[in-house]
């Protein structure tokens, strides 16, 4: 299975975005790994997350059937993010792929070179600012 990581949350650069007035800006990720095993982090919100109607504290395994709420009356329907199925968590293949509006494997590539780049000119300018100082 290939692995997944989605950031979800108000704020435009998160790979999915919901803007909810009870979504904190960088609300939670969405995880699997390679066994296909799907988790869940709370990025520290003010609003929480629950999962099952607890609330969630640091991270925990997502099953089928898992109910999570973002805040108090949020819904989200992680299912359908999970891309390949899983022997432990038995997850349908997603047929929704075209519905995540800003995450895709390209758009993560393209993302990172874009990261270099941007981290490549950042030093390049700290270099020189350093040599003209001197």
């Amino acid at each position: 299975m290939d692995k997944i990581h989605i950031r979800i949350g108000s704020a435009v650069d998160n790979q999915l975005v919901i803007e909810n007035s009870g979504i904190d800006s960088y609300h939670l990720e969405l995880f699997s790994d390679s066994e296909g095993n799907v988790f869940i982090t709370d990025l520290n919100t003010k609003n929480g997350t629950f999962v099952n109607g607890r609330l969630l504290e640091g991270f925990t395994m997502l099953t089928v059937g898992d109910k999570v709420v973002l805040g108090q009356h949020h819904l989200f329907r992680w299912e359908p993010y999970i891309q390949k199925k899983s022997s432990t968590t038995n997850l349908k293949k997603n047929t929704y792929e075209n519905k995540i509006p800003y995450y895709s494997p390209e758009n993560n590539k393209n993302m990172n070179k874009q990261l270099v780049i941007i981290y490549s000119l950042i030093a390049l300018m700290l270099l020189s600012m350093a040599f003209f100082i001197n």
